[in-house]
């Protein structure tokens, strides 16, 4: 009893002379606050899974219909894909903070929401769990892949086996045009390992943010020449949610 009364008097002393803040709003927090005060954490609402497609995960104009009119017109390589939160607030704040801020402690916490999110969605278990890769020059400027510490906390959670399958080639991303050329080498930027196999395995994508989609998109061509049996996606935010 008297190492636990100790162990609360180190702990509030330290608070008060290192007071920590919330990362979204800057305010102090509280011993028993860990990363945001109260006010911003009742901020990180869930996505409600039956307000998006089921295919893409944009919002429906009618939550009747099983899937968008851009997916009936645009069949998608994912069986299914879906985020946990809409990229604002304090959502935005982890992943800023994951990704530049050097808080790779945070990945824990966050998979922690994109488990919560999962079982909602009511997806059946995948048989592997895959990080979408990132390039080798950020990786040395980061000192990690933000993708690969959600993906690995994930599963740690599930017991399923993390396959880091991907790799990140070298082509100029995110300048695709109709030159052939062009998509030939967009195409390259992610290749799959020849050392993995995942035929006929459902395979779950993990990535932090999706923003237009084209990464995940990429990701899933290089996935297909595997032969998984399915692809599904989930990411942390999205920032993009068509009309």
């Amino acid at each position: 009893m008297k190492m636990y009364w100790w162990q609360e008097i180190k702990k509030s002393w330290i608070h008060f002379v290192f007071p920590a803040t919330c990362l979204y709003c800057k305010e102090s927090l509280q011993p028993s606050q860990a990363v945001f005060c109260y006010a911003c954490a009742s901020l990180l609402e869930l996505i409600n899974p039956q307000e998006r497609c089921p295919i893409c995960f944009d919002l429906k104009k009618n939550t009747f219909i099983h899937k968008c009119e851009r997916c009936k017109a645009f069949p998608s390589l994912f069986l299914r894909q879906a985020s946990a939160f809409d990229y604002f607030g304090p959502a935005q704040t982890l992943v800023k903070q994951l990704k530049y801020g050097n808080q790779a402690h945070l990945a824990k916490g966050m998979a922690a929401f994109l488990m919560t999110q999962f079982d909602r969605l009511k997806w059946p278990l995948p048989d592997i769990i895959v990080p979408v890769p990132m390039s080798f020059s950020h990786w040395l400027k980061r000192g990690y892949n933000q993708s690969f510490l959600l993906a690995e906390e994930m599963a740690k959670i599930l017991h399923i086996p993390l396959f880091n399958c991907l790799k990140y080639t070298s082509g100029n991303y995110g300048q695709a045009s109709l030159n052939l050329g062009q998509r030939k080498q967009l195409k390259q930027v992610f290749k799959l390992k020849k050392t993995f196999q995942i035929q006929d395995k459902r395979v779950l994508l993990i990535d932090d943010v999706m923003t237009t989609g084209t990464t995940l998109h990429k990701c899933a061509e290089a996935l297909s020449e595997g032969f998984p049996g399915t692809l599904y996606a989930l990411t942390f935010c999205r920032t993009t949610v068509h009309d």
